[in-house]
């Protein structure tokens, strides 16, 4: 009988952001200088990591684009796909995609709550709570990703930076 392999399902919620934007709509908010250095702590642990990403799907708000960015700037996140309706989604648009998806190579999302925490419980099993900037990767003994299904991963990774927020620093 075959080995079944291993593929990784790699999440992060966006960086801390700004309360308000400009235009008055949360889709438009951008990081916070808090989130600016967790995003860059969390591109150096995950280029520690030297994992092979083959795709990234982002939400297409500015905060996810910007997080993407820096993290894109430290460490390869394979081929990014901006994708509006990843803004605020419940857990079932993640499994839409990943049912989607035909390779069995290794994913990453950067998403927002309630959605990415959803997703992480649902994969888990157990109710996950996921903090701004945090990092989880998910493991799967499985082929494809059209199998993953509710409680067929296990944690292998969790990682959020313990950064200080720079607006609050004292000389």
């Amino acid at each position: 009988m075959a080995e079944q392999s291993t593929i990784f399902l790699h999440l992060i919620r966006h960086a801390k952001t700004e309360v308000n934007s400009e235009s008055g709509k949360d889709f438009d908010r951008c990081l916070h200088p808090k989130g600016v250095v967790q995003a860059n702590v969390l591109g150096n642990y995950l280029a520690l990591k030297n994992s092979d990403l083959s795709k990234c799907f982002v939400s297409s708000a500015k905060r996810t684009k910007q997080t993407a960015e820096i993290l894109n700037n430290i460490t390869n996140l394979g081929k990014i796909y901006f994708k509006d309706d990843l803004y605020l989604c419940g857990h079932e648009k993640f499994l839409e995609i990943l049912w989607e998806e035909k390779s069995n190579q290794d994913l990453l999302f950067i998403g927002h709550n309630d959605g990415i925490s959803e997703i992480v419980s649902y994969f888990i099993d157990d109710h996950f709570m996921m903090r701004t900037c945090q990092y989880v990767c998910l493991a799967f003994s499985l082929d494809s990703w059209d199998q993953v299904c509710r409680g067929a991963a296990i944690i292998s990774d969790d990682f959020r930076p313990n950064v200080v927020d720079p607006d609050h620093l004292v000389f």
